[in-house]
């Protein structure tokens, strides 16, 4: 019986180990498949992303493109703008210079035209203060005179 025993005793070790087997190799496939599992998805996840990639690359492209016909474009407005001022500041120089001469030249005919006045008043003063004086002289210088002349026809 020995023999048998030992038949019996390793039927039950082989089902014992089938079990032992057979839950390991489930544990060996289970991580093969996972594994694979995961190697397909982060595959499909690469594929995924390469996709969106090459339409963000497009879009990112578009992106910069518009980015840079607007600062283009801005820089263009600025310019135009500066290039108004610098015109309007021109004209604005020009108009305030001519502004300026235009007063001097007006200051300048306005004091010419007041020194014409003060020399024709001053004149006019003079003339009157002329007359006045020959207007005052005058009897007293004749007065003068007909003493004179009473007194050399008196005296002899």
């Amino acid at each position: 019986m020995s023999n048998e025993e030992n038949l019996k005793e390793t039927k039950k070790e082989q089902i014992q180990e089938k079990p032992f087997q057979k839950g390991w190799k489930n544990f060996v496939n289970g991580i093969k498949d996972g594994f694979e599992n995961f190697q397909k998805s982060l595959e499909e996840q690469s594929k995924k992303n390469k996709e969106v990639w090459d339409e963000n690359k497009d879009k990112i492209n578009a992106f910069f493109k518009d980015v840079k016909q607007n600062w283009d474009n801005k820089v263009k407005e600025w310019n135009t703008e500066m290039e108004k001022k610098r015109l309007e500041t021109k004209e604005q120089w020009e108009a305030h210079k001519d502004k300026i001469s235009q007063d001097f030249k007006n200051w300048q005919e306005k004091t010419r035209q007041d020194w014409k006045e003060g020399v024709k008043a001053f004149r006019r003063g003079f003339f009157r203060a002329y007359l006045w004086i020959l207007a005052l002289i005058i009897p007293i210088i004749v007065i003068i005179i007909v003493i004179l002349v009473v007194m050399r026809w008196l005296l002899g």
